[in-house]
């Protein structure tokens, strides 16, 4: 449809593919999206401070065991 030579911009073709999907299986892969980015970065927060934490204990403890190494 043209107004005065202007046409409105066109959806992308993926988009249009998305839209022929059912309403209840684009909920469906919405949630589990949401569901998947949450878990992901839940996971890699917690790896990170795991990482961040045993580092810290790692170091002192290895510190700790060349104190009591060099005193026997």
């Amino acid at each position: 449809m043209k107004i005065m030579g202007w046409r409105p911009p066109q959806r992308p073709q993926w988009v249009k593919e998305v839209m022929k999907t059912p309403g209840y299986i684009r909920i469906q892969i919405s949630l589990l999206t949401i569901l998947t980015i949450s878990s992901v970065s839940s996971t890699v927060l917690q790896i990170t401070r795991t990482v961040d934490n045993t580092s810290a204990v790692n170091i002192s403890g290895s510190l700790e065991l060349l104190g009591v190494k060099k005193e026997k």
